[in-house]
């Protein structure tokens, strides 16, 4: 009875594990959408995020000001991402915390005390 429970406790973990692995590896790549935010109007965003072969986040932010993730973590287990970038010029800080659904990233984006729903939908299409 043991080894059939300690089997089928296995099955499942194999069987959720390269589901896993996507989700981390389908990060990878360009995310563009909008911010609304509190009492503002839409404002374009892109973050673009990389992996590197040990499965640490990095990347950076393109719009609305280009700079690089100070911090970039990934939770698999509830999809939640995590971003947080300074601006070198304004030294606004903006955090982005959103969980990933497929190609679409929803949450919320802060810059500095100003906060606002955020939703990012990653590119798939790379037109010749």
């Amino acid at each position: 009875m043991a080894a059939m429970l300690l089997g089928s406790v296995f099955l499942a973990a194999t069987l959720l594990a390269p589901s896993v692995a996507a989700e981390t590896n389908e990060l990878k790549g360009t995310w563009s959408g909008n911010w609304m935010p509190k009492g503002g109007v839409p404002e374009a965003i892109t973050v673009e995020l990389k992996q590197d072969n040990n499965g640490k986040l990095t990347g950076k932010f393109l719009t609305p000001v280009p700079m690089d993730f100070s911090k970039a973590t990934f939770n698999p287990k509830t999809g939640v991402v995590m971003l947080e970038a300074l601006d070198p010029k304004s030294g606004k800080h903006y955090t982005l915390e959103a969980k990933v659904k497929g190609t679409e990233l929803n949450g919320t984006l802060g810059a500095d005390d100003v906060k606002g729903d955020v939703r990012l939908i990653k590119w798939t299409f790379f037109p010749r």
